[in-house]
């Protein structure tokens, strides 16, 4: 629904049927702890298996007892509920700029990315502190969640929790505000789509805070569906008639890097064809 759907019909063709996926359980049913438990578990060893067991690098867990650590610094209190996500890079094998095309690219998400950790507000705040790992440089930034869609954007990448922050509240009036402290270890202009993992990130964690996960199985229900509206969020499209959009972050793309971002498995590759999203291959790779 909506010009700029009927707009996204028109480039890709007539419809096809879609094998669909459900929702990540990072969506369908997050997890919680508070700040000091992650920080323990991180310490003890117990994290650390948790991410051995997903095929990263146990010693990541370093980067998210940072993150918390980023967090108590700030003034969290210890015992806040706090919510973690690992969150990738990816890498287009084949096949740039075909998604918002209807076409189809090779897809994989790699072992470098994004540690966050976001501890509860009791206002309708968003709070990040950005730090990157391989410059040594840190940055924050604040956004109200009720901004108009209208509203000034940060610079830099800021405006991608900012555009994120704007559009949930507007789609879903979340209320809920979270301080998230996220560590990448991302080459600078790698081309591994930090932007989106950003994104997603963002979104990751003000939907945990919100509880949006019955609002979402009933709007976005299926994993595909949810990859779209990511790529709309960050290009500024509708997604349909009750899903109105905004500016965005001022450029134009599609769901692809959303899609292998959150939809892509350890040691294997994936074909994905867009408009709609569909998986049509797996591959294996070596992990």
């Amino acid at each position: 629904g909506g010009e700029a759907a009927e707009d996204t019909k028109m480039m890709c063709g007539d419809a096809r049927e879609s094998p669909t996926s459900p929702l990540p359980a990072s969506v369908s049913a997050p997890g919680s702890t508070s700040v000091a438990a992650l920080i323990a578990d991180a310490d003890g060893g117990a994290l650390g298996e948790r991410l051995a067991a997903m095929g990263l690098d146990a010693s990541r867990s370093s980067s998210f007892a940072a993150a918390a650590a980023r967090l108590l610094a700030a003034g969290v209190a210890p015992e806040t509920r706090a919510t973690a996500f690992w969150v990738p890079g990816r890498i287009e094998v084949l096949g740039k700029h075909t998604d918002y095309a209807g076409g189809r690219s090779l897809l994989c998400a790699v072992n470098r990315g994004f540690s966050v950790v976001a501890a509860d507000r009791d206002d309708a705040v968003l709070r990040v502190f950005a730090s990157f790992e391989l410059t040594g440089e840190a940055d924050v930034a604040e956004v109200a969640l009720a901004a108009a869609p209208e509203a000034a954007s940060p610079a830099g990448w800021a405006v991608y929790p900012a555009v994120t922050a704007r559009r949930l509240a507007r789609n879903f009036g979340i209320r809920g505000g979270v301080d998230l402290a996220l560590s990448c270890d991302l080459p600078e202009a790698s081309g591994m789509s930090s932007s989106s993992a950003v994104v997603i990130a963002t979104f990751l964690c003000l939907s945990a805070r919100n509880r949006l996960s019955a609002q979402l199985r009933a709007r976005l229900p299926t994993a595909e569906a949810l990859c779209h509206y990511l790529g709309c969020v960050e290009n500024g499209q509708d997604c349909g008639h009750e899903l109105p959009g905004d500016a965005g972050v001022g450029t134009f793309g599609g769901s692809e890097d959303h899609t292998a971002i959150l939809l892509c498995r350890r040691a294997e590759l994936r074909v994905y064809a867009f408009c709609p999203t569909a998986l049509e291959a797996t591959l294996p790779s070596p992990p």
